[in-house]
């Protein structure tokens, strides 16, 4: 058995190329499966659709699976036309992650030359299906798989359980991809996680729909992964790639011990909430020390009520403010904020205000921001109420990037890309920002050096993304 994962073109690759780490644990549990595994990451070797069959043609896989996000969805099922017409009917493919598992049967309905659609976590059902392709027997009992039935048209079987221990999954196996591409602003770096799912039940994320509770791995394993990460692949630098990473104190306190006692210096950073990072005030020190080099905080607005529609509570600016200074200046952590606007509820005034927020903080007190639209993503609860109150405007899936609003607001469209556009572009091009980056250029942190000989690079990147995303430049593939 032959099968050919793919990540989907994409663009936005100067600032941060991550890789799928989805697409590397269902390689990896494969290949312990005995199966013939090929890996085509597009994003990262910049492939365009023809590159990517002509690599289908010489592999001649029996299998061909791809995902990613709403906005790519279409380019994943672009390639499953392509590969049928290039290889033959015979080939069977397959789609996955959060935006196919939400959409299964509309996207069966829509793409006559995809076959599968699994649902939820992907591992053992991909797994199952390729045993059962192998033994051409019937696939009711491949669980998590919506397929298409000779006889029943489409078939939805039920759902599987998710994997109960994390840690008793392989290594992903990244010598498979091209895993020298994979970095932070320049500096060489691999995807990794602490966990599944997620306690919290934001109304705009899909994580806590697709995983079923929230699983932890072990604190010493997630350890010994990355010390076989950078004695076999040359990497010290991760990111985790969860949405819940060490919510749990005693999981992170025994992260921070396991490092201790790695013997190397492996260097992290992740994205949670300030709620709960706050909490952990007196670890920072011992965070920094052992490798944490910057924190994302997931801030959305400084508005209380429009905190409450993201299912957060509203958080003291002053307190917010101390704690980002002290992590960048006393500390010397980098600091990355997310902002988000662009609900029902929004008014010119209040999107204008977040803008002006987000140049408060950046680069005062933070050593990034990224304001984007609020997408209501198909599956998460956002989009079954704006659906319901008929607050939708747009249902083809290229418009769920974060560049334009799907959703129905008082402000007019072009003032909303207005202040998307100045978040990208507008907030880095002052002053200000151009002096701080120069103070970064003789910083001791690699990091923030790294940043700062990144930046024009990075400004333009931004400049031709904002551009690609609004249709005036060409995607390039």
């Amino acid at each position: 058995m032959r099968v050919t994962l793919i990540q989907p073109p994409m663009f936005h690759q100067q600032v941060h190329l991550a890789p799928n780490l989805g697409l590397a644990y269902i390689a990896a549990v494969l290949v312990k499966d005995g199966v013939e595994v090929q890996v085509i990451d597009a994003a990262a070797e910049d492939l365009g659709y023809d590159e990517i069959i002509q690599r289908l043609k010489e592999f001649r896989p029996d299998l061909v699976a791809a995902g990613g996000q709403t906005p790519v969805s279409d380019r994943a099922l672009t390639i499953f036309k392509m590969a049928k017409e290039g290889i033959g009917p015979e080939l069977k493919t397959l789609a996955g992650g959060p935006h196919f598992s939400f959409t299964d049967i509309e996207s069966l309905q829509r793409c006559p030359e995809l076959d599968f659609v699994v649902r939820g976590e992907a591992e053992m059902t991909i797994v199952h299906l390729c045993r059962t392709l192998k033994q051409e027997s019937g696939l009711e009992e491949v669980y998590g798989l919506t397929y298409r039935d000779a006889k029943a048209g489409i078939r939805r079987n039920p759902d599987r359980e998710p994997i109960s221990d994390l840690d008793s999954l392989p290594f992903p196996a990244w010598n498979l991809f091209p895993v020298d591409k994979y970095h932070w602003a320049g500096n060489r770096m691999i995807g990794i996680s602490s966990s599944r799912g997620c306690p919290y039940r934001c109304p705009h994320c899909i994580t806590w729909k697709m995983h079923n509770g929230t699983r932890r791995r072990n604190p010493k394993r997630i350890v010994e992964e990355m010390l076989w990460v950078r004695r076999n692949f040359g990497h010290d630098t991760f990111f985790f790639q969860d949405d819940a990473s060490f919510l749990d104190r005693g999981q992170l306190e025994g992260f921070l011990e396991a490092l201790e006692g790695c013997g190397e210096k492996l260097y992290w950073y992740y994205e949670t909430r300030e709620d709960v990072f706050s909490r952990y005030r007196d670890l920072w020190p011992r965070m920094k020390r052992n490798g944490m080099f910057k924190v994302v905080l997931g801030l959305e607005t400084p508005d209380p009520s429009m905190r409450e529609r993201f299912g957060k509570k509203g958080y003291d600016l002053n307190e917010v403010e101390k704690m980002m200074d002290t992590l960048e200046k006393d500390l010397d952590v980098l600091v990355s904020v997310y902002l988000l606007f662009g609900l029902p509820e929004d008014t010119v005034e209040s999107v204008e205000a977040l803008l002006e927020y987000g140049k408060r903080l950046y680069p005062e007190h933070c050593s990034f921001i990224v304001g984007s639209l609020a997408v209501p993503f198909p599956g998460t609860d956002m989009f079954m109420d704006l659906k319901e109150r008929g607050l939708i405007t747009s249902y083809d899936w290229k418009d769920y990037g974060f560049d334009r609003s799907v959703i129905k607001t008082s402000v007019p469209p072009e003032k909303l890309s207005e202040v998307f556009s100045e978040f990208w572009v507008g907030t880095y091009v002052r002053p200000k920002v151009f002096l701080h980056q120069l103070e970064f250029f003789v910083s001791g942190n690699r990091f923030r050096k790294s940043m700062a000989m990144q930046f024009i690079k990075m400004g333009r990147e931004m400049s031709s993304d904002v551009k690609k995303m609004k249709g005036e430049e060409e995607l390039g593939f």
